[in-house]
């Protein structure tokens, strides 16, 4: 807008001064200089034209012949008269209202001629100053015709009713308004009306998307590839920010930020933007429904694996930076100075912005890449994947019986937190839970480019050595959730070794190979039966060290339900071994344990305590414990064992008659009474279980349709697995004949 201002007081000056140096020239203003009558000469009728007052508007015609107003000197240098700036003081008042040049009359020739002006360049003068001013000033009227306003969409003119058909007929009374049918507009054009919360959401929406607009343009692909990580970390940092984060998911931004970023070149081996596009994932994985929404809509799960494939420990962007390699080292690895700035400010965003990692946890982009691909719903993983899982599974895994060979002579079970042959627990733990899941029939069941069948790849990574490493690492597991220096490690090492007896239980469910590629772990049923042990030991101090005036809904707090989960754990796997493999009878026989051993150095691959006994009677004692107690899960427990115990009596008499010495009871016939009794009670416990998840299987397949129920369970659950397999109540039974056989046989 045009602002009045102060008018200058030397800008009076400066006219009179040049009107003063080249002689003054009495004249009229430029404005209403050719508006006067052509019989008017000087300033003879100033007052009497003075005394008139007429308001003109350029609207009307009206005759401005008596128009006329008072001289002023005007400098005859034609700079001056030809001057652009608009005021309101000084030397032209130009923002009076301009007359057609058909109006335009010898106004000041009187006075030009006086000072020996030419009439012709009097009129040039003036015509050029009216003109340009009637092309600046144009009045709303034509401004409204030439735009076209009256003519919008939006306009709706009020129709009346004519009155009298006749041109020169007047109207009586008030016209009334007449009903218009709706216009249909295209569509987006008018929408209902919507709330304020709607309202305020979206625009807040628009908002965001326009102050992060200007990040979108780093990120084209024709720009520099500096200038495209630079905003690319930018976007990730502020992404960091928990009100950041929910503008984003608000504007639907996440699906929009994984394009732009694999647009930029993310994902196609630049070491920089490929690491911000696995931290960007990270972070979007905080959220489950997030992560599921923006997999399902991208190639989120392919671009993941795709770069874990080619990820080890010798070549992580971010595992470098945590070891604190040099620039030298760094170099040989494919990092230059450049890069290695950026990733230590990655390094640096993870640490300490993100909370995406424990203190404790290592930052790699191995971890970061698992802990997005474990938060997906099983059902988008397909077996394609597969090979990529096992590949860096097997590679995490290798330095493991290293590790416990240098534990064994004295070293520490794990190097220091700056070696780069220090495995990641957090990545393997990751693995073995996509691993289990896919054991499982979890994963989409979808064609693939592999020649190989996944049982084919299983037996191939079984053949490379994948049972005897997955031994080790329940070694390594036990070793660290009972080493003092290693505490802060605890936590993570007890649920790597949940998980990995899972997955054991899983690879070894009545499959010989897999039984003996375990079992060719000279400390395999040493670790098993030293882990059921301890767990016995953990729970049984918990029980005693609790109030028992505590709450009973408090009790899963004192620390023995995870102890509880890792003894079942270990004896499942213990109970396929013998099931499958009949080596693993006379291999627990003759591996000796101490039951109050504390796992020393010396004990990890054989135990050297003086108070060391069969594996069978470590077995027989932790039964015995289980027998005394009357919680409902030490029920299941002791049935349990006594199923395992008939497994490992059966076809074998020297392990009768030491599990048979070490049970208590007066006699043999009642010790397999008390065996017969635990056996037949979990068998039922079993048989009800599987009825009751067979119930609620099929009331929620009632709930949902056929393909529902696909999408959501692509393939044989765990759930559907344990229903048609009945050999397990089979073997149940089985054993039960057998003791009963036994106990008959005794007693005659």
């Amino acid at each position: 807008m045009l602002g009045r201002s102060r008018a200058d007081s030397n800008i009076g000056s400066a006219v009179k001064h040049h009107a003063t140096e080249f002689a003054e020239v009495p004249s009229t203003p430029r404005k209403l200089a050719r508006t006067q009558s052509g019989t008017t000469n000087g300033p003879a009728n100033t007052s009497a034209s003075s005394s008139r007052q007429h308001s003109i508007t350029p609207s009307k015609s009206r005759s401005l012949e008596n128009i006329s107003s008072p001289p002023v000197t005007v400098p005859v240098r034609p700079a001056l008269t030809s001057s652009n700036v608009r005021t309101y003081a000084g030397k032209s008042r130009s923002f009076l209202v301009a007359l057609p040049t058909s109006q335009l009359g010898s106004l000041s020739r009187t006075g030009s001629m006086s000072q020996g002006i030419d009439d012709a360049d009097t009129d040039n003068i003036l015509s050029q100053s009216q003109e340009d001013d009637l092309e600046v000033r144009e009045s709303y009227t034509a401004l409204r015709m030439r735009w076209g306003v009256d003519n919008s969409d939006d306009f709706q003119p009020i129709i009346l009713d004519s009155v009298s058909p006749g041109e020169g007929s007047r109207r009586k009374g008030k016209a009334r308004q007449v009903d218009l049918e709706p216009v249909s507009l295209p569509s987006n054009m008018m929408n209902d009306l919507r709330s304020i919360t709607e309202l305020r959401s979206k625009g807040e929406s628009r908002r965001f998307l326009d102050e992060i607009g200007y990040l979108f343009e780093g990120l084209e692909a024709s720009g520099a590839i500096g200038v495209r990580r630079a905003s690319a970390l930018e976007i990730v940092t502020k992404f960091c920010d928990v009100e950041f984060a929910r503008k984003a998911k608000a504007a639907d931004f996440l699906g929009r930020m994984w394009e732009v970023l694999r647009a930029a070149g993310a994902g196609n081996g630049d070491k920089v933007l490929d690491t911000i596009l696995i931290v960007f994932a990270a972070l979007v994985a905080r959220d489950p429904r997030d992560l599921a929404d923006l997999a399902s809509k991208s190639d989120f799960a392919s671009v993941l694996y795709h770069m874990l494939d080619s990820l080890e420990r010798t070549n992580d962007p971010l595992w470098s930076i945590s070891c604190e390699l040099s620039d030298a080292e760094l170099r040989r690895i494919g990092i230059a100075k450049v890069e290695k700035t950026h990733l230590a400010g990655i390094h640096r965003l993870v640490r300490k912005k993100s909370s995406l990692l424990e203190d404790a946890d290592s930052v790699s982009n191995r971890l970061l890449i698992s802990r997005s691909l474990v938060v997906l719903p099983p059902s988008m993983h397909g077996r394609k994947h597969l090979p990529v899982l096992l590949k860096s599974l097997s590679s995490e895994l290798a330095p493991l019986p290293v590790r416990i060979t240098a534990y064994a002579s004295g070293l520490s079970i794990l190097p220091p937190s700056t070696d780069r042959d220090l495995p990641s627990l957090q990545h393997i733990d990751d693995c073995l839970r996509l691993l289990d899941s896919f054991l499982l029939d979890r994963w989409s069941v979808e064609e693939d480019d592999n020649d190989l069948s996944p049982a084919a790849q299983l037996d191939i990574q079984r053949q490379a050595g994948l049972g005897e490493a997955l031994m080790a690492l329940c070694i390594t597991c036990d070793i660290l959730s009972r080493d003092t220096p290693h505490h802060e490690s605890q936590h993570i090492a007890e649920q790597c070794m949940e998980t990995t007896l899972r997955v054991l239980i899983n690879l070894t469910h009545d499959d010989l190979e897999w039984c003996r590629a375990v079992l060719s772990e000279p400390s395999a049923v040493l670790t098993i039966v030293r882990i059921i042990v301890m767990c016995q030991r953990q729970r049984t101090e918990a029980t005693l060290e609790k109030d028992p005036d505590a709450d009973k809904e408090l009790a899963g707090d004192d620390g023995s339900a995870p102890s509880l989960d890792r003894l079942c754990l270990a004896l499942g796997l213990l109970t396929n071994l013998v099931q499958v493999a009949h080596e693993a009878k006379p291999l627990t026989r003759d591996t000796v344990l101490a039951f109050n051993c504390t796992g020393k150095r010396g004990c990890i691959n054989a135990c050297q305590c003086m108070s060391s006994v069969t594996a069978l009677e470590c077995l027989a004692l932790v039964y015995v414990q289980h027998c005394k107690s009357e919680d409902h899960m030490d029920i299941v427990v002791r049935g349990h064992m006594a199923v395992l115990i008939g497994l490992l009596m059966e076809e074998s008499l020297e392990n009768q008659g030491i599990l048979l010495d070490s049970l208590p009871g007066p006699s043999r016939r009642q010790k397999l009474s008390v065996l017969i009794a635990n056996a037949t009670e979990f068998t039922r416990f079993y048989v009800e279980f599987t009825k009751r998840v067979s119930a609620a299987l099929n009331s929620r397949e009632g709930d949902q349709d056929e393909h529902e129920r696909l999408e959501t369970h692509p393939g044989d659950g765990s759930a559907d697995k344990v229903l048609r397999d009945t050999k397990g109540e089979t073997v149940a039974k089985n054993v039960i004949a057998f003791l009963e056989s036994l106990r008959d046989h005794r007693s005659r």
